[in-house]
């Protein structure tokens, strides 16, 4: 296959025949043109220059070549100065937890897209499925609300987040409870592998008398049950529910002596290239996430 270079030469000796006069022109040796060329003509397979006393002629396959390769190196090379003259074109893919979808992330990655020549790619995974897709590159980005340790992934907090407990039953916000009087409660939880269902139980104790009613995998579905039935509880960031906290559809059930503070993170493999794409984008939502 041939190089940019070696078309990029050959296409420079075809307007200035003399190795010497095109060296100091590009700044290059004679002897780095005429690799150059060797290697080109070593490829296909044919001399497309004739030798005559100190320059270079273009012999017969020599202009059929040049008829034929022009197109596509006037191509490579407009890729070549698009691709250098523009650091922040590219393709991101991310994954969140459902977490980031209810907080905004969305609307901030469509004001950088907006501002920007770049296409980003953003799906929603569990936080086990995101830390698995990081470690294999299968993504560039992860936002996830989970504590864990791996040697190959860079963890970055972003914001503080807190999980609560909520219901539409007002009258339960009334008072403060000790978490096992809740036990008997109708809990609607996360489906496993989620960050959030993940810290709310670790911090129970007495598990075998805790029992979960139903397994949903999106935070507008939970909502949708606890607001038609008054009897079901969950546990979710606070961020998630604000609206409805504000709005009086959801109460905050306290608790005596237990708090679900958590930290919200963007990830990625230690090995990740950072280009100049990569760093504007994870700086700006750092900011976006300043306020939180």
């Amino acid at each position: 296959m041939f190089t940019l270079k070696e078309l990029d030469i050959f296409f420079k000796l075809c307007e200035n025949s003399h190795i010497s006069n095109l060296a100091r022109q590009i700044n290059l040796t004679q002897s780095a043109i005429s690799i150059s060329l060797n290697s080109l003509e070593k490829k296909v397979d044919e001399k497309l220059f004739d030798r005559v006393g100190k320059k270079l002629v273009l012999n017969e396959r020599g202009r059929y070549f040049k008829s034929k390769a022009i197109k596509p190196y006037l191509e490579l090379k407009n890729l070549k100065d698009n691709f250098c003259n523009n650091l922040l074109m590219g393709e991101l893919k991310i994954a969140s937890s459902k977490t980031f979808n209810s907080i905004n992330l969305s609307s901030y990655i469509y004001d950088f897209i907006s501002n920007h020549e770049v296409s980003i790619t953003k799906y929603s995974q569990n936080t086990k499925e995101i830390i698995d897709e990081v470690l294999d590159s299968t993504i560039d980005l992860g936002f996830i609300e989970k504590e864990f340790d791996d040697s190959n992934i860079i963890k970055e907090r972003i914001a503080s987040d807190s999980l609560i407990i909520v219901t539409s039953d007002e009258a339960l916000s009334k008072k403060e409870y000790y978490i096992d009087q809740l036990y008997s409660k109708k809990w609607i939880l996360r489906e496993k592998g989620s960050g959030t269902r993940e810290v709310f139980l670790s911090k129970l104790k007495y598990l075998d008398e805790f029992k979960i009613t139903m397994e949903i995998s999106n935070f507008e579905e939970i909502k949708n049950i606890l607001l038609q039935h008054k009897d079901t509880l969950t546990c979710i960031s606070k961020l998630a529910v604000k609206k409805e906290l504000e709005k009086k559809q959801l109460f905050e059930i306290k608790t005596k002596n237990l708090k679900f503070n958590r930290e919200l993170y963007m990830i990625y493999h230690k090995n990740k290239y950072k280009s100049k794409l990569f760093l504007e984008f994870t700086s700006y939502i750092k900011k976006c996430f300043k306020s939180f």
